[in-house]
């Protein structure tokens, strides 16, 4: 399951990956986020994956990779900082980060809340 909330205060779309995730969920995300006028169009992500699993295949991620695209042009840019402790879900990240051809869409994995937070330009929170 995918959430997300909005914190106005910070600018910061906290999204929170629980149990089992498909590539159908972040795809179903991904267009809800692409057609929410209401978030800023340079917008700053967090995402924590600690409480979840990928069910995906490293042969997905060249759709996934079209569908971020797509998600993606709504905004100016989209900086995205991922909370990673296992390392399944971790390595699936990085390679993603590393194949990512998308020029206003830039993504970091972190193990920490504290150093994905200063990445994205936040320290204090």
């Amino acid at each position: 399951m995918i959430k997300y909330e909005f914190d106005s205060k910070s600018g910061i779309l906290e999204i929170f990956y629980t149990g089992k995730i498909q590539l159908t969920d972040l795809i179903e995300f991904g267009n809800s986020i692409y057609t929410d006028n209401k978030l800023p169009r340079k917008l700053l992500m967090l995402t924590d994956v600690t409480n979840a699993e990928y069910e995906i295949e490293v042969e997905e991620f060249t759709e996934l990779i079209e569908h971020l695209k797509k998600h993606v042009s709504a905004f100016e840019y989209i900086k995205a900082a991922f909370i990673q402790s296992k390392p399944k879900e971790t390595a699936y990240s990085m390679i993603l980060s590393n194949k990512n051809p998308i020029h206003n869409y830039y993504r970091a994995v972190f193990s920490t809340r504290a150093a994905a937070m200063e990445w994205l330009g936040l320290r204090n929170h």
